[in-house]
């Protein structure tokens, strides 16, 4: 069955925001958020399979994608997730479920802290604690970078991207580098709002359950790794697949199969 998308951008704080949607129905909607420095493009074989069954709407962040730039600004964890509630809001959704995958997952809890009310579940894929400890962890990975004279960026960062992914896979490493550029000099300012978002003081607002979704070679987030995620939301369900950093293009079917799998406890 094909499934036909549409694009829209929304009104929000921070700028016009670019959004596909799909599907439809009464079932409650689902608001993919993707990870720094990626795109809707994140969520392109996963979005058709999920909006099979309900209304799905795939975000690009402020900042990146097809929505506005945010020159000399640096956004905070909360004003990514204010403009995604905004984004709802220009929709006509109510409530939702989020599914966030790394950064956007991040932004998927502090939805749910800040709006209890309209958030009714959560898909935490790579889940990450970020107290003191997590953010530590993450600060040496994220790094501002400038255009080389020669061009020697470019290759630079393609590179970067292939030992994250399987040997096969120099399409989506395309794809990756794509969106980076596309977003620019700052294509890591969602990567540095994380480094001081204090998750420990937010995930006690949660009120919803979760689906914790884990790729099997994602050295960031393993089953059991992430206890104030797990003591925040209730119940919670625990699924590897077989996949990596980039779990929803690297594995579409799994991805949105464990999250039909789950929908339909809920």
């Amino acid at each position: 069955m094909t499934v036909k998308t549409r694009r829209v951008f929304c009104d929000t704080h921070m700028g016009q925001v670019h959004c596909v949607t799909a599907g439809e129905g009464s079932a409650t909607p689902l608001l993919l958020l993707h990870q720094t420095p990626r795109s809707t493009d994140e969520f392109a074989e996963v979005l058709p399979l999920l909006a099979r069954e309900r209304r799905v709407v795939a975000m690009d962040t402020p900042g990146y994608g097809c929505s506005d730039r945010l020159p000399g600004a640096q956004p905070s964890v909360e004003d990514y997730a204010r403009a995604a509630l905004e984004v709802l809001d220009g929709l006509g959704i109510a409530k939702a479920i989020v599914v966030g995958h790394h950064t956007g997952e991040i932004i998927a809890c502090e939805m749910a802290a800040a709006a209890p009310d309209r958030i009714v579940g959560v898909v935490s894929s790579g889940p990450i604690d970020l107290n003191e400890k997590g953010r530590e962890f993450l600060k040496p990975f994220f790094k501002q970078w400038t255009i080389a004279a020669d061009g020697s960026h470019l290759n630079e960062k393609f590179q970067k991207f292939l030992p994250w992914l399987p040997a096969d896979s120099l399409p989506l490493a395309q794809r990756l580098v794509v969106d980076l550029f596309r977003a620019g000099t700052e294509s890591e300012q969602g990567h540095f709002a994380t480094t001081f978002y204090r998750m420990e003081d937010r995930l006690p607002l949660v009120r919803c359950p979760a689906l914790f979704l884990y790729g099997a070679r994602d050295p960031f987030a393993k089953a059991g790794s992430a206890p104030l995620h797990a003591a925040a939301f209730r119940p919670v369900k625990e699924v590897t697949i077989d996949a990596g950093v980039f779990s929803p293009a690297e594995n579409p079917q799994a991805f949105a199969g464990a999250i039909l799998d789950w929908l339909k406890t809920l």
